[in-house]
């Protein structure tokens, strides 16, 4: 992508001091993004892996996405969002408490906008590797990432499991397949074994991954159709300022909106700007020391669906030199994994 920085060059130009004409200043980078600026370049996923990687969300509400996404390319901030909910004062915030209390916050608003959905949050943390190696894909290859969820949603259309009902609104838009709330006012996250959802599986070499719900999340037991989650009521400053600009393959915002989640100057300092009303990253992922790193997720008693693969196959894109490795399915001898109870 155009906006990305490589190596040394990269470096310099986020020191490099801003002219007169810029609307935000440029920041000088942690020593995590300079760093990260310096490393090999990653070696790009490809489709498969993408679609591996993606397969758990691609059929998320389209904002939702649109913020999972995001909040990715910021690891350290999910896991300190993810840190801030465990003070039960903070997880019990609603509504315009709840805003008032991230407000003042350094993190991206794609962060503060998945608090309103705290397990998301957990999920993320309970799945580091998965959700760093995603926000190092979607920096890198934002405008593939995209079209493979596109590529899958086709799928699921096909399969007759993508299909609106009383939770999710789903649209044709020209060749593009959009997700949104049937309510406006209450999100229902779509649970699925993406074995099944998708048809057959494309690439048997590269199979899908799953993510076991998080606990009172979801009722029941993974099915072969879609489920859907509690429900989650929409906090209106958080949600509904960004969508995925699917023609163009960009993430498009509202700039007013965006900014008033957080303020420009944290916009700045998270590397991080919006140009002709769309979302860029100015500098490269900065990864999590191991050291720093959230604990894994404890293993369910119920083993994941015959097909799929666990969250730790998608790991971060390797560096040129050392391509990604894909991991093999789990064997049809396997039972389905159980949702946790709400």
């Amino acid at each position: 992508m155009k906006h990305l920085y490589h190596g040394a060059a990269a470096v310099a130009l986020l020191l490099a001091v801003p002219s007169a004409g810029h609307a935000q200043p440029v920041q000088t980078p942690t020593p995590a993004e300079a760093q990260a600026a310096l490393a090999s370049t990653p070696a790009p996923l490809t489709k498969a892996q993408l679609d591996q990687m993606l397969a758990p969300i691609a059929l998320y509400p389209d904002q939702l996405l649109t913020e999972l996404l995001m909040a990715a390319t910021f690891p350290q901030q999910v896991i300190d969002a993810g840190k801030w909910l465990q003070d039960s004062s903070n997880a019990a915030l609603k509504g315009d408490d709840l805003v008032a209390a991230l407000q003042p916050l350094p993190w991206d608003p794609s962060v503060k906008s998945l608090v309103a959905f705290a397990q998301i949050i957990a999920m993320m943390n309970d799945h580091f590797d998965w959700t760093e190696a995603l926000g190092i894909a979607f920096a890198n290859q934002q405008v593939e990432t995209l079209a493979r969820v596109q590529f899958l949603r086709d799928r699921a259309v096909t399969a007759g499991q993508l299909k609106s009902n009383k939770q999710i609104a789903v649209r044709q838009e020209a060749s593009d397949v959009v997700i949104e709330p049937a309510d406006p006012a209450m999100v229902y996250v779509p649970v699925y074994n993406p074995a099944i959802v998708y048809g057959d599986w494309p690439d048997s070499d590269a199979p899908p991954v799953y993510l076991p719900p998080p606990p009172r999340f979801y009722r029941g037991e993974v099915g072969p159709e879609i489920g859907y989650s509690v429900g989650v009521g929409v906090v209106a400053p958080l949600w509904g300022w960004g969508h995925p600009d699917w023609r163009h393959h960009d993430i498009a915002v509202d700039p007013r909106r965006y900014d008033s989640i957080t303020t420009t100057t944290n916009n700045a300092s998270n590397h991080v700007e919006t140009r002709n009303d769309t979302w860029h990253r100015t500098a490269p992922v900065a990864t999590v020391p191991t050291a720093a790193r959230p604990q894994p997720a404890a293993a369910s008693a119920a083993r994941q669906p015959p097909g799929t693969v666990p969250p730790t196959a998608a790991s971060a894109p390797a560096t040129a030199s050392a391509p990604a490795a894909v991991t093999a399915p789990a064997p049809a001898s396997a039972p389905a994994n159980a949702a946790s109870p709400a």
